[in-house]
């Protein structure tokens, strides 16, 4: 399933860059805001991770497929919430379950020097399963970098440290709590 949202969202960036491109200037030294008229982007990001929080395993894997909306201002910051989903199996007492995973980010970034950027996170992420449904809180910070594709178009690449919040997780039949390292590799088009 995540295949076909995959596909999607490249379709989608592919799309926008092209007819952004058409009507976007190259984005100069001392013009950071050619091109934009309103702060306010669309964009998605593809979320890997490896420690608490990414199955029993705690190896690395995909996170997260998130489609995001905000505002970003080039050079000062930004505020983006995104809806991250992800499927994936788990083994308990010799029988695999399908979870689905989501998880709902509220994203604060603050330029500090020129396309280099600080970032905090707020996350609340769920997982529903037949053996179990779980909720916790995950807190975050990193720094992130971003490519100008034309006027209105970009490519980032985020790494933040998350601390997962003490939870049940019905498969280790415990409470856990821990941290994680993650990387956001994403893109962000303006609208308007």
């Amino acid at each position: 399933m995540y295949r076909k949202i995959l596909l999607a969202i490249v379709l989608v960036a592919a799309f926008a860059t092209q007819s952004l491109a058409q009507a976007g200037t190259a984005v100069g030294a001392n013009s950071s805001l050619a091109g934009i008229r309103t702060p306010i982007f669309l964009g998605a990001a593809l979320g890997f991770g490896s420690g608490t929080g990414v199955g029993s395993s705690k190896g690395l894997g995909l996170r997260q497929i998130e489609p995001m909306i905000g505002a970003w201002y080039p050079g000062i910051g930004f505020l983006r919430v995104g809806y991250g989903f992800f499927e994936y199996q788990e083994e308990a007492d010799h029988e695999k379950y399908e979870i689905d995973h989501s998880m709902f980010d509220v994203e604060l970034g603050l330029h500090a020097m020129s396309v280099f950027y600080l970032l905090g996170s707020y996350s609340r992420a769920k997982e529903l399963s037949d053996l179990g449904d779980i909720a916790w809180n995950e807190w975050g910070a990193g720094f992130g970098s971003l490519i100008n594709i034309f006027a209105t178009t970009m490519l980032f690449a985020e790494v933040s440290y998350r601390w997962v919040l003490e939870h049940y997780d019905p498969f280790m039949g415990k409470e856990v709590k821990g941290s994680r390292l993650q990387l956001n590799l994403g893109f962000a088009a303006y609208v308007f």
